[in-house]
């Protein structure tokens, strides 16, 4: 059997998830906290923000922030709190504050902001933890839920504590964002965390106190490139022996599909077929070949792993000229982002009166944008 493949352009290697600026602390005992850059913001990056009420009710106090922000998590410091983790994706230029309702007009709040390159701008978030202690300790840790999906993203924590305290220390590989011992308030970052795994971080106080802490992890953008695939050029069922039955053989195609455009539209695999025919023109029926599965796995550069919705199997079209393609594996909306590799298993079904030969097709695919 031969394979046809389509050879699109390469993709480009994108950037790294970056931090642009940060601002300095914001402090604020009314209804609202504004937290400042100290630059315009450039549209397309994230801007983050990390929120503390140190006297609220964690209960019945809940921040509230523009349009096109999302929490990403909050946790309580005993009744007391609340800490909020808040982001906004694909932020427009210009940004150089943003105003949150602090939920209490007694509110002593204290907040920072920041902003970030390489980000998705499309559902951004991956991974979020919380954990507390209500009774007084130096050390609090901190885990996501979940293992982060990709290589190529950046986590954020945000710590809450008793006022008065003397100094944090950051566990080892995450950085200091910005630190406020007296106000018990203390955020860090880490930049491209090991993908597969439970990210966990941890940080120490001096004297011990009473603790709130938040994490979450945002996909790198994998933007900048271009929309391309890598396919089989040559594959084989294999040999069988005709004995007057219903047979058939499998194989594996692995392929990398590619998506380094940043736009999180998603994309499709698509396939067709010539008719299976042998050297005497005895030819295969043109419904002889179905997919039946798809499989994914991370390769080099994975920034998001693509969720696939098609339902197997699927009949790969074929006739003396190949048909109109259809879809054999899927990236929906704001998945697959960057290489990954996808293996197809292909199945060749031999009818009982098939005669006797070497059976060759000329398959063809593409990588089409859009699910």
């Amino acid at each position: 059997m031969i394979l046809g493949y389509a050879a699109l352009s390469p993709a480009v290697a994108s950037a790294s998830v970056a931090l642009v600026q940060h601002g300095t602390l914001a402090t604020g005992s009314g209804a609202t906290i504004t937290p400042t850059l100290s630059s315009a913001s450039t549209s397309g990056d994230l801007l983050a923000a990390a929120i503390e009420d140190i006297n609220g009710n964690c209960l019945t106090d809940t921040f509230s922030a523009p349009t096109g922000w999302v929490m990403a998590a909050k946790v309580c410091r005993g009744s007391s709190g609340p800490i909020e983790l808040w982001y906004r994706p694909n932020t427009p230029a210009g940004v150089t504050s943003v105003v949150f309702n602090t939920g209490s007009s007694g509110a002593n709040t204290i907040a920072q902001l920041s902003e970030w390159s390489g980000v998705a701008t499309s559902s951004p978030l991956d991974q979020t933890g919380t954990n507390s202690s209500a009774s007084s300790n130096t050390t609090l840790s901190l885990s996501t839920t979940g293992a982060l999906a990709a290589s190529n993203e950046f986590a954020m924590t945000a710590f809450g504590t008793g006022s008065g305290l003397t100094s944090f220390t950051p566990g080892s590989g995450w950085t200091s964002l910005n630190s406020d011992p007296s106000g018990g308030f203390d955020s860090n970052y880490e930049l491209n965390p090991t993908s597969g795994a439970i990210l966990s971080g941890a940080i120490t106080s001096s004297p011990g106190t009473t603790w709130g802490g938040a994490i979450a992890t945002f996909f790198g953008g994998c933007g900048g490139g271009s929309l391309g695939l890598t396919s089989p050029a040559t594959a084989a069922f294999g040999s069988l022996t005709l004995n007057g039955a219903n047979q058939s053989v499998t194989t594996n195609l692995s392929f990398t599909p590619n998506d380094s455009t940043g736009s999180g539209s998603g994309w499709n695999l698509t396939g067709t077929s010539t008719t299976f025919k042998n050297a005497s023109s005895n030819t295969l029926p043109t419904t002889a070949t179905t997919i039946t599965a798809g499989s994914v796995a991370t390769t080099a550069g994975t920034c998001r792993l693509p969720t696939n919705a098609i339902a197997y199997p699927v009949t790969l079209p074929a006739a003396t000229t190949a048909p109109a393609a259809v879809k054999l594996y899927d990236a929906t909306a704001a998945t697959g982002l960057g290489p990954s590799t996808v293996t197809l298993t292909a199945k060749l079904s031999i009818p009982p009166n098939a005669h006797n030969g070497t059976y060759s097709s000329t398959w063809t695919f593409s990588l089409v944008s859009g699910p």
